[in-house]
Parts: C-alpha cells; sequence; structure tokens
C-alpha cells in the first residue's frame, strides 16, 4: 500500500487561514525553482568538468527562450500537456492514490476527441469545441476510474493496475487507428484518424505553435484549486490522503472519495491529450505521446509538491529546460544531454524530499 504522498497533512478539521494559503502558494511556486536550481548548480559543474564554459552554455538555455516570441512562445507550447497531467498526477496523490497512468489516460482522451470531433463536425465551433475537450475528460476520467475502483473495492494497488492500462490504452489507439480500424484515416499513410474540422481547431496566437489549449490548461489550475480547497469533495479528498483511517472515522466515504479522485485525476490527463489535438496535431496518431508528457507530469506534480499552482510554475520550468536544451546545443559546443542529467537529478531530489517527508511523518513520536 502507497503511503501518504500529500507534502504534509494539512489539519483537514480546521482549514488555513488567507494568510497562510497565500503563504503556502508562495511557497509552493518557489520551491520548484530552487530543486531545479540546485539542479542547474550541480550540472554547471559537469560542463566544467568536460573544459567547457557554462557561462554562455546557461546563457542560451535560461535567457535566450525569452528573447524572441517564437523561443517563448515554444516554452510555453511545451508546458501545455505538463500542466495537465501534472494536475492530474496532484490531484490523484491528494488522495494518497499513486495514479502513473495518465501517459494512457492522456491517448484515451486524445483518441476520444477526435472521434467526437469527427463525428460531431457540423456543429458550429461554439458546441463542438466543448463537446471534443468533453469527450476527452469523460474518456480518460473513466480509464482512470477503472484503476480507482479496483483500488477502492478490490483492494488491488493502483501502481500495477495504471501501469498496466497504459499498455491497454496504447494498443487499444494503435488497432482503432491502424489498417482496417474503425477510426482509421479514409486516405493518407495510415496510423491516424482523418483530420478534425477546422471548427474543432484551437486558433494559435501569431505564427506560434502555441494555441489557445494554454488558456483551457489555466483553467483547469483555477478550477482544480477551487476544487480542492473550497468544496467538500476536495475537503475529503485532503483528508482522506492525510488520514484514510481518521477520515473513514469521521464518516468520510473513503472508496468513493479515491474513485472521484481518480475520475477527476483521468479527466485532467484525457483534457492534456484533448487540447494536442485540436490545438497542434490535429488528429490522432499512433506515437502520439512520444514525448511521455504522462510520465513527465508525474516529476511536474510531485516538484511542485502536488500545489495547483506549484504545477503551472513546475512546468514552465520543465518546459524551458527542454526548449533551452536545443538552443544550448545550436550556440554552444555543450551538448544538450547534459539536461537530460539535470532533469535526472530534478527527478533525484524530488524523490528524497518525498521519501524525508514521509519518514518525518512515520517517526513515533516521544
Amino acid at each position: 500500500m502507497i503511503e501518504t504522498l500529500a507534502p504534509a497533512p494539512e489539519a483537514p478539521l480546521a482549514g488555513p487561514s488567507t494568510g497562510a494559503r497565500v503563504w503556502g502558494l508562495l511557497l509552493a511556486a518557489l520551491r520548484p525553482v530552487g530543486v531545479v536550481g540546485v539542479a542547474l548548480l550541480i550540472g554547471m559543474g559537469l560542463i566544467i568538468y568536460t573544459g567547457q564554459n557554462p557561462l554562455p552554455a546557461y546563457e542560451s538555455l535560461l535567457i535566450e527562450p525569452f528573447r524572441s516570441w517564437d523561443t517563448f512562445s515554444a516554452v510555453l507550447f511545451d508546458a501545455i500537456p505538463l500542466v495537465l497531467t501534472g494536475l492530474a498526477a496532484a490531484v490523484a496523490f491528494r488522495a494518497n492514490v499513486f495514479n502513473i497512468g495518465g501517459e494512457g489516460q492522456l491517448q484515451v482522451g486524445a483518441l476520444a476527441t477526435a472521434w467526437a470531433a469527427l463525428a460531431l463536425g457540423d456543429l458550429p465551433a461554439v458546441l463542438l469545441i466543448p463537446a471534443a475537450i468533453a469527450a476527452g475528460a469523460v474518456a480518460g476520467g473513466l480509464w482512470a476510474g477503472i484503476a480507482g475502483w479496483l483500488r477502492a473495492y478490490l483492494g488491488a494497488t493502483e501502481l500495477v493496475s495504471t501501469i498496466m492500462l497504459n499498455y491497454v490504452a496504447i494498443d487499444l489507439a494503435s488497432y482503432a487507428v491502424g489498417q482496417g480500424g474503425p477510426l482509421a484515416a479514409t486516405s493518407g499513410p495510415g496510423n491516424a484518424t482523418n483530420t478534425i474540422p477546422v471548427a474543432a481547431q484551437f486558433p494559435t496566437l501569431g505564427a506560434s505553435q502555441l494555441h489557445w489549449g494554454f488558456v483551457v490548461a489555466l483553467l483547469a489550475v483555477a478550477l482544480l484549486f477551487v476544487a480542492l480547497y473550497r468544496t467538500p469533495l476536495g475537503y475529503e479528498i485532503r483528508m482522506v490522503g492525510a488520514n484514510a483511517s481518521f477520515a473513514r472515522y469521521g464518516g468520510v466515504p473513503v472508496a468513493r472519495v479515491i474513485v472521484g479522485a481518480m475520475l477527476i485525476s483521468g479527466a485532467l490527463a484525457g483534457i492534456g491529450g484533448a487540447v494536442q489535438v485540436m490545438g497542434f496535431q490535429h488528429q490522432y496518431s499512433t506515437g502520439f505521446t512520444q514525448p511521455q508528457w504522462g510520465f513527465t507530469g508525474v516529476t511536474v506534480a510531485l516538484l511542485a509538491r502536488l500545489e495547483p499552482v506549484g504545477v503551472v510554475v513546475a512546468a514552465l520550468l520543465y518546459a524551458l529546460l527542454q526548449e533551452g536544451a536545443q538552443l544550448m546545443e545550436d550556440n554552444t559546443s555543450v551538448d544538450h544531454n547534459i539536461i537530460l542529467v539535470v532533469q535526472g537529478l530534478i527527478i533525484l531530489f524530488v524523490t528524497v524530499q518525498v521519501t524525508l517527508s514521509w519518514r518525518r511523518r512515520r517517526r513515533p513520536r516521544l
């Protein structure tokens, strides 16, 4: 059984004051910056060790992306799916459910979005866009709900079920768009759906790839924040995550809360797939999540300490590293793989933080 993953029990019987919440939001936003900063310092040492000058390399990595709208919009574009999959992981972890199935939930959400957009293509954009997003959210939520139900009512570990459902989702989607599949394109190279109608496509901002999915991601952040801290369900999710036994004693339906948290988690991941279909690829194709947004979202959530506002900062930092790494390799002789080391260090530091926090809470009180 996975132990409590939330950063700290939040005294569920007494909600935090406004001042405490503002301070908590500030810490949630700054903590990812600190962790990434330490990893970057170690990366600087590695660059020096290889005989390179780290200053031009880090200028390309951290400053160059802000010097033009093209590069900065690329950072924002890369952050969109990471925000949504980070939120997906965060809400599940808040309920002490280790959902690492964001990859599969994003896949089925993307596929369902493409299907809905094609099936309802005669609708005007004002109806078609919400319907397509809703289809992705429902598909992702139901897919995650399978693992949530297995955990809540059968005691099956979600570590195994979410991982296995990832593979099932990918194989089902591959069958659906493969040769002879029910959603396969009627023309083209295959392994993809038809292009969705223009009415279902998000407009881009200027000539960049950045699309209105970024607004959808920010709305999801705001809605999840309100849901976690201003609704009875959010209260129950935080209570179950802090102490499921205490919550059950207090009358909280723990099993239903776990399933509910997983439904919300999967819906957010499904929306992550929806916005990529509607804003960039305009179809579903195999290899859709080659960057592994679902798994990276877990790192983003832990880096943000499961705070919705922190998820935005962590996703932007991660996207900045991705975009800056390519610029660093283009402008200097430093290999971009050094950033893979930095990203590995970030994951290591986050793991250490979570482990130490868990051990402190498990330490017997004298």
